[in-house]
């Protein structure tokens, strides 16, 4: 666990200078307050920055084999690094300590690729072969660990975790994506086929790239994608439930977070279920009753001075989130320890309630409510994002091709089901899965999301049909039991008072923002108008002002522009 750093020249094996690639992962210090560590050969250099989870901080990274053929390094953990270190042992190799980023150098050693299909949890990893030279980079099968990348000037490949990892090699060309904008203001996060800074490129989720030295680049290659459907049995969701947060939590006595919802509420139920001691839990807010509920030692964290969470928010996100709840999610996470765990992703999953709302497509085609010149999917899908908001900032034709984009990927067939597809290769990983990383990373933390676990995905997704389509949820059905009365929903923020009170000198330098003016992207008039609206009590503007709010802070962190007159 931690952040991975990497600079490979895929021409010519030209010297690398250590100081580069540590300064790549110095800037991603928060990730690895544990120790760091760097590792250079002709035309490859490695940095590392580790948080100490498994393997204790001894565990240095990156890793070598006694020949020095492979080199390797780890962000992530992998959970089952003691089943696959036997495996390897009786196979001949022979390991210096603990740490799970051996399993991944001696693996890859033993099987090469194929040593992905036997990893279990959330990873990116790098490795270096120096007989073939070549450099390997994977992604885990639903994208909880972020890898970005660009090729610079010079011909050098580099990588990192973070996209801040990257702004701080000197070469890297800084220039702002208008289509990643587009995705941005349409959808509230940047998806991970699109990126802030022009050239960069994030490996996608179950994708592995292949660079070797003196043949073209080569696009990255899927190596797991998601199952087929099936016919499972709908009674065996609470034993899957059980296995997904048994895993999750392992042997480190994660702190569970209580930010609402259902999904907590469940990895807390089951969690104390398998403890012999009182979970340790942490909260924003009212929680429901759950910790009362299962004798949690709880702790609650409070959203104080806004104005600093927000640029707390910036700074470790890099690219600009507009989810309010990823506020929450910063502070919650700090001071919870290590590892923490959430059910982050259950209402994507399995609560149905987003699901069922693409069954009433044909209602929505009826009433005509469309954007100019959508088909019908990428209406459907903009009424889903809530992306007909950014229509009124950004171009008809700009907003077509972002719907066109997304809503390809659930044409035909059953429509719940291609559209559990779709936020499984879109929302999950871009949205869900970034706040967990980036929120827990901030805090120095490892934060697992038990529904984001592969074995659990593909067991939801060969539930029967009229599984899902049941008016209560999955969820609720498998846990029923063991919840309180009340039903457990997550309390919405205020953000329109956050607006209209703690954040209202962040408003008024957002109407007098000379980047939106000097962009020449957005009607600034609208933008007036909208604060002018919202000040006079209209809450339907909140969302999208505070998406341009975080918009703005995030390009200005990112290419040094003005933030305000």
């Amino acid at each position: 666990m931690g952040a991975i750093a990497g600079l490979f020249h895929p021409s010519t094996p030209k010297p690398v200078d250590p100081a580069r690639v540590r300064a790549m992962a110095a800037a991603m210090a928060h990730r690895g307050p544990d120790g760091a560590g760097e590792w250079t050969a002709p035309g490859v250099g490695f940095a590392h920055r580790r948080l100490a989870v498994i393997g204790g901080a001894a565990a240095t990274q990156p890793v070598a084999t006694a020949d020095l053929r492979y080199a390797a390094m780890l962000d992530g953990t992998i959970l089952n690094h003691a089943a696959l270190r036997a495996e390897l042992r009786g196979l001949g190799h022979r390991f210096v300590g603990e740490g799970d980023a051996e399993v991944v150098l001696h693996g890859f050693a033993a099987w090469g690729p194929a040593l992905l299909d036997r990893l279990e949890g959330a990873f990116a990893i790098a490795v270096h072969d120096a007989a073939t030279q070549t450099l390997f980079l994977a992604r885990d099968r639903l994208g909880a660990k972020p890898l970005h990348l660009t090729l610079l000037p010079d011909g050098a490949l580099i990588f990192a975790s973070e996209l801040k990892g990257l702004l701080a090699h000197p070469l890297l060309r800084r220039a702002p994506d208008a289509a990643a904008v587009a995705d941005y203001l349409a959808l509230g996060y940047v998806p991970d086929d699109a990126c802030m800074i022009a050239g960069v490129e994030k490996l996608a989720a179950g994708h592995f790239l292949l660079v070797e030295r003196g043949r073209a680049l080569r696009g990255a290659r899927r190596w797991w994608g998601l199952p087929d459907a099936g016919e499972a049995p709908a009674d065996a969701l609470l034993p899957e439930l059980r296995a997904a947060v048994a895993r999750g939590a392992g042997a480190a006595r994660p702190a569970a977070l209580l930010l609402g919802g259902l999904g907590d509420a469940a990895v807390v139920a089951l969690a104390a279920e398998a403890s012999a001691k009182a979970v340790a839990t942490v909260g924003v807010g009212d929680d429901g009753g759950v910790a009362a509920r299962f004798a949690t030692a709880h702790r609650r964290a409070r959203l104080d001075d806004l104005p600093a969470l927000l640029n707390d928010l910036v700074a470790a996100f890099d690219e600009p989130c507009g989810d309010p709840a990823a506020l929450a999610a910063i502070v919650a996470a700090r001071g919870s320890g290590p590892v923490v765990m959430s059910g982050a992703g259950a209402s994507l999953l399995l609560e149905g309630g987003r699901w069922r709302r693409f069954a009433r497509r044909e209602r929505w085609r009826r009433w005509r409510w469309t954007l100019p010149g959508l088909g019908a999917a990428e209406a459907d899908y903009a009424l889903a994002t809530g992306a007909a908001e950014a229509s009124e900032l950004w171009s008809a034709a700009r907003e077509r091709a972002v719907m066109q984009r997304f809503a390809t990927a659930w044409r035909g067939g059953d429509p719940l089901d291609a559209a559990l597809r779709t936020d499984l290769a879109t929302r999950l990983p871009g949205q869900v899965l970034t706040i967990a990383d980036r929120a827990g990373m901030a805090a120095g933390a490892e934060w697992r999301t038990p529904f984001a676990d592969a074995r659990l995905v593909t067991f939801v997704l060969s539930l029967p049909g009229g599984a899902r389509r049941a008016r209560t949820s999955p969820l609720v059905g498998a846990v029923a039991r063991y919840l309180p009365a009340t039903p457990v929903a997550a309390p919405p923020l205020p953000v329109s008072q956050w607006l209209r009170g703690p954040l209202r000198a962040e408003v008024a330098r957002l109407e007098r923002s000379r980047l939106l003016a000097e962009l020449g992207w957005f009607d600034t008039a609208r933008i007036a108008a909208g604060i002018e609206r919202h000040r006079g009590g209209e809450d339907a503007q909140a969302a999208l002002l505070w998406r341009l709010l975080v918009l703005e802070r995030s390009l200005s962190r990112l290419f040094g522009w003005p933030a305000s007159a």
